[in-house]
């Protein structure tokens, strides 16, 4: 007999002795006999090893179960606990695949590396699932110091159920901080009301490339939604050269100054060109609601039919009035000069207001007399929105049907005919055009 059998037989002898179905008591001569009428379970029973007896965890581990004491320990006692290897190699012979993921993944916790299993689980049975020695918070909390994921007024749920699990693999990861997921399919794993929303034309940029953390803290913060700066600074932090452009204006819209971008942008995706939450024209009537009216007008400016209020207006700010887009008189008085007017001439030609005669630039003619360039070139010259509602009107090319002359509101009556029109403002007299039989009209 072998020594580490003749130790086995010496423990067995000494310690554990029988009563046998006659009622006699009598003491086992070899390992093999009491091996075989007790089996490997023996080790566990009301005299020895009790405290590991099935029944006394909620989740015992496997061999224990089993009552296979020995996959694990050895009555030779080689080292501590007859463990037959390192704790750590013991335990990756039956858990393979976490065998393979220590030694495949790019990131591995430090306790799985070393193979110090028994860190964080109990080898024989725990009252928690995994055979935990503690509760997921705790446990971390052990070896990391969590106090400062809980600074925030507003705590994210698995970290206030202390659940890391749930987002950081406890063993190994290919995904750096061990995250089980990469970018916002961690988060998506959870806010499944955001999936459909992944499949618009238009995602924001950080959603795509690290997820939700570039905006959001994942553990705690100031606010319900966590996020890593104060709401009215966050959006520019990434957009600098808008912040630097609304800085520079002298005129800024309310919501760009304030930071209020998701009033009009999307933080997340939208169906709409720069994850506009809606429609231009949608998005600026919820403010601007008195002017809904325009779209109810006979006759509509195109980019008010196009819904294109960003055509003319700059939503963010400009240096011009009413944040247009480029130059505009807002003066009701106002020569036509060079540059003065670019706004318009963005789109309609310049000719309209230059050339005094002229059988193709304008409908807006006296047989060749450019009618245009008679109204705006003088001392007090007119505007083009002196005559034009240059938003919608309700008679022909959306002439106004009035307008404010200081406290008065003068009415203008416009009559079109197939070869020119009549005029009845009230600044001045009757007055008729005609582009194929020029009209005169008395002073």
């Amino acid at each position: 007999m072998n020594r580490p059998e003749l130790l086995r037989t010496v423990y067995i002898i000494l310690f554990l002795l029988v009563v046998l179905p006659g009622g006699s008591v009598s003491a086992f001569e070899t390992a093999d006999e009491y091996f075989a009428h007790a089996g490997e379970g023996a080790c566990s029973n009301w005299e020895c090893h009790s405290d590991f007896r099935v029944g006394g965890s909620h989740f015992p581990h496997e061999p224990i179960i089993n009552a296979k004491c020995t996959k694990c320990h050895t009555g030779a006692y080689p080292n501590e606990f007859g463990l037959e290897d390192h704790e750590g190699f013991l335990c990756l012979k039956c858990h393979k695949q976490l065998e393979h993921e220590v030694q495949s993944k790019k990131f591995v916790h430090g306790p799985a590396k070393s193979g110090d299993c028994i860190a964080c689980h109990d080898a024989h049975g725990s009252g928690r699932k995994f055979l935990l020695n503690e509760p997921y918070s705790d446990l971390c909390s052990s070896c990391h110091n969590l106090n400062i994921l809980y600074e925030g007024e507003s705590i994210h749920q698995p970290v206030k159920d202390g659940n890391c699990g749930l987002c950081h693999d406890v063993h190994a990861s290919d995904h750096k901080a061990r995250l089980t997921e990469s970018g916002v399919n961690l988060c998506l794993t959870c806010h499944d009301d955001m999936v459909s929303g992944m499949t618009k034309e238009f995602v924001h940029e950080p959603l795509i490339k690290s997820g939700c953390t570039d905006c959001h803290d994942p553990h705690s913060g100031k606010n319900s939604l966590r996020l890593k700066t104060d709401p009215d600074k966050l959006c520019l932090t990434c957009h600098e050269g808008k912040k630097n452009e609304i800085e520079q204006y002298t005129r800024k819209h309310a919501p760009a100054s304030e930071g209020k971008c998701i009033e009009c942008h999307s933080p997340h995706y939208s169906s709409n060109k720069y994850l506009l939450r809606d429609k231009v024209d949608n998005l600026c009537f919820k403010c601007h609601d008195d002017k809904e009216i325009w779209k109810k007008k006979r006759f509509q400016h195109g980019p008010v039919v196009q819904g294109n209020c960003s055509a003319c207006h700059n939503p963010h700010g400009s240096d011009n009035a009413f944040i247009l887009r480029l130059a505009f008189p807002h003066k009701f008085y106002t020569k036509y000069e060079k540059g003065k007017y670019d706004l318009c001439f963005n789109c309609h030609k310049e000719a309209m207001v230059t050339e005094e005669k002229s059988n193709t630039v304008t409908d807006f003619r006296n047989g060749e007399i450019n009618l245009h360039n008679l109204h705006v070139n003088r001392e007090k010259g007119r505007t083009c929105r002196a005559c034009h509602n240059i938003h919608a009107s309700n008679q022909f090319d959306h002439l106004r049907e009035g307008f404010m002359f200081g406290t008065v509101n003068i009415p203008i009556y416009y009559f079109k005919t197939e070869t020119g029109g009549m005029c009845v403002p009230g600044c001045h007299s009757e007055r008729k055009y005609d582009r194929v039989n020029k009209i005169e009209n008395r002073n």
